[in-house]
C-alpha cells in the first residue's frame, strides 16, 4: 500500500525497497522476513517481477548478491526496517513476458562471519564477554543480562558464530552445580540447569540464559491479544490485537524427553589427571510437573553420558586447578541436556495482523476464546491462554496490500496452562 490512511488492520505502507541501491517498489510482489532464537542471523526472501520492458535485472547486471534494504509501515504506525545482503536466486518463474524472481537475503553478519577467523585463547573469561567480542567482529550490537561462570576456550581459526555456538553449549550459568566429594567417592550429583541462547533480530543481537528466556524476562512483553469477531465497531487498536488464527502443533512429548535425558541421566566422568572414576547423577526436578515426577521417579536414569575430563589442561601452575575450571563438563553436560530439552515442550503458531515490533525472544500473552453452547459457558480456554515465548517471528507482506505476522511460540515443561505460564 502507498496510502497513509488505513481502513483495515491488514494493510501496510511501503516506504522503501532497494536492491543494489535502486528503488524497486514497482517490481515488488511479496516479501518474508524471519527471526529465530536458535539462529544468529536474520533471513528472508523477496519475490520481484521483471519484464522485457522494465529490464531491471538485465540492465543493472544483478547477480543476486547485492545489498538489499527496505522499510514498511503498518496500520498502527510501527515500522519494519532491514539492511542486509542478497544471498542468491532460489527460483525463477516465467509467465509470458513477466518473470518472477525469488531472491534469498540475510543480515550482513552472515557474510562477515565467512570472512572472519578467531585465533585467540580465552582464559578465565566470562561467557558474555566472549560473545560480545564475537558480535563486535560481526559489526553488530549486543544486548545481554547474562552472567555466566568463567570459562576457558582456545580458538584456532574458528569463525565467530562457531565460537558463539561453543559458548552456548559449554558455558555454565550461575545455577549449575556439580558435587566433588574427593577421592574414593564414586557417586556424585549434578544439579541445577544451564544453557544459553544467542540470536539476531532487526534491532541487534541478544545473548541470554535459557532460564531467563523461558520466564519471559528477555525482550518486550506483548499483552492483550485475543480472538475476536471482526466487526466495524472495533477500533483499529483493538483490531490490531486480534488473533487471526491459532494452531498448536505439539503439546508434550514425554518419550522423546526420556530418551534425550531431559529429566534424568548419569554422566560417567573419568578424570584423566587423577585416574578417578565418578558417576554424576542428574534428576531435573525443578523442570518437572508432579505428574512427570510420578511417571519418572528419582533413581531411574533414562540416558548415560560419558566424558573423560582434563581439568588441568589450561593451568601452568604447580598447584592443582580448582574443580570445574579447565573442564566444566560435569557442570554443563547433564544440565544443558536437561534445560535444552525441557525448553520447548509446547509449540504453537499464531497468525496476527502486522506486528512490526515483535521480535524473537519476546513474550506474548493471549486469551483464546471458547465456543459458547448448551454445554459450555464460553469464556477463555485456560489451557491455551496465557504467556508464551516467541521462538520465531515471520513477517509476510504482499503486493496487494495485505500483511501478516506469524509467530511460533513455545512453553517449557512446567508451563502447562494459563496459571503456570509465567512461572
Amino acid at each position: 500500500m502507498t496510502q497513509s490512511n488505513f481502513a483495515f488492520p491488514v494493510q501496510f505502507q511501503i516506504q522503501s525497497i532497494k536492491i543494489a541501491d535502486q528503488e524497486v517498489i514497482g517490481l515488488f510482489f511479496s516479501l518474508s522476513l524471519y527471526e529465530n532464537i536458535y539462529t544468529p542471523c536474520v533471513t528472508g526472501n523477496i519475490i520481484i517481477m521483471d519484464s522485457d520492458g522494465a529490464k531491471f535485472i538485465e540492465e543493472n547486471r544483478i547477480e543476486f548478491i547485492e545489498p538489499i534494504s527496505f522499510t514498511f509501515k503498518s496500520a498502527n504506525g510501527e515500522t519494519l526496517t532491514f539492511d542486509g545482503d542478497c544471498n542468491g536466486l532460489r527460483n525463477e518463474y516465467i509467465d509470458g513476458p513477466v518473470k518472477f524472481y525469488t531472491v534469498d537475503f540475510s543480515s550482513k553478519s552472515v557474510r562477515l562471519n565467512e570472512q572472519t577467523f578467531v585465533v585467540k585463547s580465552y582464559k578465565e573469561s566470562n561467557p558474555e564477554d566472549i560473545v560480545s567480542e564475537m558480535v563486535e567482529k560481526l559489526e553488530g550490537t549486543l544486548e545481554t543480562n547474562a552472567q555466566g561462570k568463567q570459562m576457558n576456550y582456545l580458538g584456532v581459526r574458528r569463525k565467530p558464530v562457531d565460537v558463539i555456538k561453543y559458548v552456548l553449549t559449554h558455558g555454565v550459568s550461575q545455577k549449575s552445580q556439580a558435587t566433588d566429594s574427593g577421592p574414593g567417592q564414586k557417586k556424585e550429583e549434578a544439579k541445577g540447569s544451564t544453557g544459553f541462547l544467542c540470536w539476531e533480530t532487526t534491532e541487534g543481537f541478544k545473548f541470554e540464559p535459557i532460564d531467563e528466556v523461558t520466564k519471559g524476562n528477555v525482550g518486550q512483553k506483548h499483552e492483550g491479544y485475543k480472538t475476536l469477531l471482526v466487526n466495524r465497531s472495533n477500533t483499529m487498536e483493538e483490531l490490531m490485537k486480534s488473533i487471526v488464527q491459532s494452531d498448536f502443533t505439539q503439546i508434550g512429548d514425554f518419550q522423546t524427553k526420556l530418551r534425550s535425558g531431559a529429566f534424568s541421566g548419569i554422566n560417567v566422568s573419568f578424570d584423566m589427571d587423577t585416574g578417578e572414576y565418578k558417576e554424576y547423577e542428574f534428576y531435573n526436578e525443578e523442570n518437572m510437573t508432579e505428574e512427570q515426577k510420578k511417571a519418572l521417579p528419582k533413581g531411574k536414569p533414562t540416558r548415560y553420558f560419558m566424558r573423560p575430563i582434563d581439568n588441568q589442561k589450561f593451568s601452568n601452575e604447580c598447584e592443582k586447578a580448582p574443580p570445574l575450571t579447565g573442564d566444566q563438563s560435569r557442570a554443563y553436560l547433564n544440565q544443558n541436556a536437561g534445560r535444552q530439552n525441557t525448553f520447548s515442550d509446547q509449540t504453537g503458531e499464531f497468525t496476527l495482523y502486522p506486528q512490526f515490533n515483535f521480535h524473537a525472544g519476546d513474550s506474548f500473552e493471549c486469551q483464546i476464546s471458547k465456543v459458547k453452547d448448551s454445554e459450555s459457558q464460553g469464556g477463555y480456554d485456560k489451557k491455551h491462554s496465557g504467556q508464551y515465548i516467541m521462538e520465531q517471528v515471520a513477517h509476510h507482506l504482499y503486493a496487494d496490500g495485505r500483511a501478516y505476522t506469524k509467530i511460533k511460540t513455545i512453553r517449557s515443561t512446567i508451563q502447562q496452562d494459563e496459571s503456570s505460564s509465567k512461572s
